[in-house]
Formats: C-alpha cells, sequence, structure tokens
C-alpha cells in the first residue's frame, strides 16, 4: 500500500496563523481578479483599456484553474506493486507541483501586463515593483501584509537557506521569475519519489511545490503593491465604491493587532488585505 509521510513538508509560519492568515493561492487570485476588474485605467486610450483587459484575463485564467492532472506510468501490464505505488505517487507529486507552476505562469502574464500598461517604459517587472515600494514606503495602510515576509521564504529557497541579506517585494518577484524561467528553459530537476527500506513509497519533492506556490503568490503580492501605487498616483481608478464581504474577515488594526470587519470595505481599502484568508468571526 502506499504511504505518503509529511515530513519535510514546507508551511510558512504565515500560512498557519490562528488570525491574518496568508490565503491559499486559489483563493488569494480570485479576489485579485475580482479586485482588478472593478478598476481601469484613467489615463491612455484603447490600447492601454485593451492591455488592463488582457491582464485581468490572465488573472481569471489563474482563477478558473483547478486541477492538473498526470499520469507517470509505464502502463506497460507488467508492473509489480511497489512500482505502481511509485508511479501512483509520482503523479500525485507532479499535478501538486504543475498546478502551482502553471498559475504562476498566468500571474506572470498578470503582472507583465500591467507593467506595460503602467509602465511602457519599464522592461522589468521586477523595477516597476521597486518603483512602487519606494513610493509607498510611508503607507503602512496599503502595504500588504507578509509580503516581505513571502520574499525571504523565497530566497531562502533559491539559496537553500536563510541569511541576513535584506529582501523586499522587487526581489521576491525577481526571485519569482526566476523559478518560472528555470522551468520553461528545462533548467529545474522533475522531482522524483523515494522509498524506504520497507519499499513505502514516499513523496518528496516539498521544496520544489513550496517554491513554486510562494512564487505565484510573491508576484499577486507584487500586483498589488503595483495597483495601490497606481493608485495613490491617480494612474487608475476603482469603478465600484464599496466591496461587501459577505462573511466578514479580520484585518490589521495599524498596532500589531487585528479587527474584524464585517460590513462593506472601500474597494481602494481591500487592495491592502485580499490576499488573507478570512478566519473565524470572533464569539459574541
Amino acid at each position: 500500500m502506499t504511504t505518503t509521510h509529511t515530513e519535510g513538508v514546507c508551511l510558512p509560519s504565515y500560512r498557519t496563523l490562528v488570525a491574518l492568515a496568508l490565503a491559499a493561492p486559489e483563493e488569494h487570485v480570485r479576489e485579485l481578479a475580482d479586485w482588478v476588474e472593478h478598476a481601469s485605467v484613467v489615463r491612455g486610450g484603447a490600447t492601454e483599456q485593451a492591455g488592463w483587459e488582457s491582464a485581468y484575463k490572465w488573472l481569471r485564467l489563474a482563477q478558473g484553474l483547478r486541477t492538473v492532472t498526470f499520469d507517470m506510468s509505464y502502463d506497460d501490464g507488467g508492473m509489480c506493486a511497489v512500482g505502481g505505488d511509485f508511479d501512483a505517487v509520482w503523479s500525485e507529486m507532479i499535478e501538486e507541483w504543475q498546478l502551482h507552476l502553471v498559475r504562476l505562469g498566468y500571474v506572470r502574464a498578470a503582472l507583465e501586463g500591467l507593467v506595460r500598461v503602467l509602465h511602457p517604459d519599464v522592461s522589468q517587472p521586477a523595477i516597476a515593483i521597486e518603483w512602487a515600494e519606494h513610493q509607498l514606503s510611508h503607507r503602512t495602510d496599503v502595504w500588504p501584509l507578509h509580503a516581505c515576509e513571502v520574499a525571504e521564504h523565497l530566497t531562502a529557497h533559491a539559496r537553500g537557506r536563510a541569511d541576513d541579506t535584506a529582501v523586499s517585494v522587487a526581489s521576491g518577484v525577481a526571485q519569482a521569475i526566476a523559478v518560472h524561467r528555470q522551468v520553461v528553459h528545462g533548467l529545474a530537476g522533475v522531482p522524483e519519489p523515494t522509498d524506504d527500506a520497507d519499499a513505502k513509497i514516499h513523496a518528496t519533492g516539498h521544496e520544489e511545490i513550496c517554491a513554486a506556490r510562494e512564487a505565484s503568490t510573491a508576484v499577486m503580492l507584487g500586483i498589488q503593491l503595483l495597483l495601490a501605487a497606481a493608485l495613490a498616483e491617480g494612474s487608475i481608478a476603482v469603478l465600484d465604491e464599496d466591496k461587501y464581504l459577505f462573511d466578514g474577515r479580520w484585518v490589521p488594526d495599524g498596532a500589531g493587532g487585528s479587527r474584524w470587519v464585517d460590513e462593506e470595505m472601500l474597494y481602494s481599502e481591500y487592495l491592502a488585505v485580499l490576499h488573507l484568508e478570512p478566519g473565524e468571526p470572533p464569539e459574541l
């Protein structure tokens, strides 16, 4: 019987918090796509509007992504039981890995499209994000929580360890694009399961899966900073004033804590918290 273990599974602390945890990428991208749908370019003609719509559609494509299916078996009719277990675990691993990588490709396309619209003179998305960080350095109210922590975690994956090197959201975006580029150019190794002395097959690839997941999140957080800076500058505007919170959510209170909001929020305020899990409401 195939058995998988959880040893080595990489789950950053910002995804396991009781309140203000970072949402899973599939939830994150849904809220981000909703925000972009309710905003538009202020300055620019038909080309800029078309570019904005194209970026939105890439986010919608990422939002619609649910599963990626693989069958890694040879299917030669002569596979032993252990070999079948190996292929089954391998298929599951590759499905999860590629699901995150496909999403990464979609959100990267959205980011690059938004950069072309908002910063047509900039060739590298990370440069545009760096500009946004500089513009918003004094605006803690619009800074996405955990953005730098995601960049730090992704950088640690790239270097094999954490160190004292300063990171930024822009550097996280650059590293995320590097993760995607490695795969596109065939430079990333394909993980395979391992077996122990009892011939039980164990999943591996935890590092690769986590890096792909956090890379797509880093890109989306970069998009949020880019949009926040453009909103502050007046380059984009929100079309609908209020975002109705159906079930409420925790939001940072500005003093290191959190407060529960169960009413409408301004879309401009929602941009800074849309990537967080709603969480359970406080007990009455």
